[in-house]
């Protein structure tokens, strides 16, 4: 058992966390970690005590305070106190262990935020300087923090008003639908079974709620940057519902000709049929996603997508069929039996397609997950081959032309590592970027949609949420559609002013 014991700070959960990352083994008896914070006027230095048994290990980190050239300048006491008793934690324990993580003490799940406040300090800060800080002051591996500046500076230069996008919102609207329910999933989705028994119900709903928070925006004069249908899976509806939904997007939305994007997650290669592909395109919908995940058979069964991989090819040819010049690919890195030569295979059956993006995700073991609750310890991939998975995947996309251009993490990821979204030039996500580096506005329609709410002014998050259940978010429709309108309100006075 493992017992922190703090003096003089308030207890919290990052310490803990530091030494789950670590899995350092430690000790059966019981283990103190005493955690002290001293300050001066000069400095913030955090003490670490790790008391095993008999054994005491002792590390301890100053940090002046004239010296805080990150985005934590001029924060609290406490805020600089927790990075040191971080730092102190993190070397300790890379001592003992002989290992580092590849984010140092970051847990967050938008590491590119420190860059992008970085940047907005001194826009003309050099790359090498701002990686360097991060290496300084989280203790973070170079190869990481050099991609997390990479990732910066490449949005600004595809978006150049990235940090200005707060005058307008995105759209995402949820389907919480699915054939089946995947293993590694936690997004609301719902079995073809309930559908039959939701759907008409729900799209009468959600076409409601898509009409009034059109005209919540018309009136406010607020534009629209992109909408993003996802879920579940949005094909999981028929052509006809399909068309219905996407059709009152465009027509109740506002601005619908001057959208940046206008995506749709296909998703599941058994979903795609040539009447939906033909119903998208008719549409206006420009960019799509079909989602392998392996190509491994027997993964596939195991998480349950219930489709072979000799599926995926003729499905995403019905798009390039159809015209479409803008299809994103997902794969999953460290799924439970695949050896590095199934990623090498996942790869190279994905890049011989061609896709305009892929996105690479490490799995996550996210609570409520089946794939946690039943994965068996000889399945998991161990970190290092997770790794060498995750390094061979961007060494085959940065040599086929893609380059990496939004990353966000999760808790529990394996390896401690990222998602990475790889795109050829132009034909980046732009609604991935702008929910993950959170500059603006999501207004999130259908089940289970959690909207955030953006200051323009300060920057400052509100969330609120849809409900999950399709039956709860029929009954709640009228307090969820006078939340939004209120929301909106607000947040045209907010724009307005700034």
């Amino acid at each position: 058992m493992i017992r922190i014991d703090f003096e003089g700070i308030d207890a919290f959960s990052e310490l803990g966390r530091m030494v789950d990352s670590f899995d350092a083994d430690l000790s059966d008896e019981e283990t103190v970690i005493h955690a002290q914070v001293r300050r001066s006027d000069q400095s913030v230095t955090g003490v670490i005590c790790l008391v095993e048994g008999s054994t005491r290990y002792d590390c301890e980190v100053k940090i002046l305070r004239d010296s805080t050239q990150d985005a934590e300048m001029g924060k609290s006491n406490k805020t600089l106190g927790r990075r040191a008793l971080l730092l102190a934690l993190y070397r300790l324990l890379a001592r003992r262990t002989g290992r580092t993580l590849p984010y140092g003490i970051l847990f967050g799940v938008r590491p590119g935020k420190l860059v992008h406040q970085r940047l907005k300090q001194n826009k003309s800060a050099l790359a090498p300087d701002i990686a360097g800080e991060l290496v300084a002051n989280y203790a973070m591996r170079q190869d990481r923090a050099d991609l997390l500046v990479e990732v910066a500076q490449h949005e600004r230069s595809i978006v150049p008003d990235l940090y200005d996008l707060s005058s307008e919102v995105s759209l995402y609207v949820g389907i919480p639908f699915c054939p089946t329910h995947c293993s590694y999933c936690t997004f609301p989705a719902y079995s073809m079974r309930d559908k039959a028994r939701y759907a008409v119900d729900f799209m009468q709903a959600l076409i409601h709620e898509i009409r009034a928070v059109g005209e919540s925006l018309q009136t406010a004069h607020i534009g629209v940057t992109t909408v993003y249908v996802g879920g579940g899976t949005p094909t999981s509806l028929s052509a006809l519902e399909l068309e219905r939904l996407l059709a009152a997007l465009r027509d109740e939305l506002p601005g619908h000709g001057a959208w940046r994007e206008f995506s749709v997650e296909a998703g599941r290669a058994d979903t795609i049929t040539p009447d939906r592909v033909k119903v998208m395109k008719a549409v206006g919908v420009n960019r799509v996603s079909v989602n392998p995940q392996t190509f491994r058979d027997a993964t596939l069964k195991k998480v349950g997508r219930g489709h072979s991989a000799s599926i995926i090819d003729k499905r995403f040819a019905l798009f390039r069929e159809a015209g479409f010049q803008n299809i994103n690919m997902d794969l999953i890195m460290g799924l439970p039996g695949e050896s590095l030569d199934d990623a090498r295979n996942s790869l190279a059956r994905t890049l011989a397609l061609s896709p305009d993006s892929v996105t690479v995700h490490t799995l996550s073991y996210k609570r409520g997950a089946e794939v946690k609750k039943s994965l068996e310890v000889s399945d998991e991939p161990d970190a290092s081959t997770v790794e060498a998975m995750l390094d061979l995947a961007e060494r085959e996309l940065r040599g086929d032309g893609y380059h990496p251009y939004y990353l966000y993490r999760q808790k529990d990821i394996l390896a401690g590592r990222e998602n990475i979204g790889y795109a050829r030039l132009g034909k980046e996500g732009l609604y991935n970027m702008a929910i993950i580096e959170e500059v603006q506005t999501i207004v999130a329609l259908g089940g289970g949609g959690a909207s955030k709410w953006v200051d323009p002014q300060t920057g400052q998050i509100m969330r609120s949420a849809n409900a999950r259940e399709p039956s709860a978010y029929v009954a709640h429709l009228d307090h969820i559609i006078a939340d939004k309108r209120e929301r909106i309100a607000a947040l045209a006075k907010k724009i307005r002013l700034k």
